[in-house]
């Protein structure tokens, strides 16, 4: 039997520095998320994709986070997520 995914908005907490699965309304943790972890991502036509998390560099050259396989970058927070 297949294991009930955890399904959220994701969000990086500056205080741990980690990402987190939470509730969409209450906005209490689920989860953490490491790098190396696999997670989907809602897109906008409503798929879900699989992803991690990476460390990418802007047009700038500074370093900011991304997922993979999709164009997310930046700031993350809010992406709908599950695992």
């Amino acid at each position: 039997m297949e294991k009930e995914k955890i399904e959220g908005l994701l969000t990086f907490d500056i205080n741990s520095g980690k990402f987190w699965i939470t509730e969409p309304e209450e906005g209490a943790p689920l989860t953490s998320l490491e790098f190396g972890d696999k997670f989907e991502v809602k897109d906008g036509d409503g798929n879900w994709i699989e992803s991690g998390i990476e460390i990418s560099q802007d047009e700038q050259g500074a370093l900011v986070f991304k997922l993979k396989n999709t164009n997310y970058q930046g700031i993350l927070d809010g992406i709908e997520v599950r695992q």
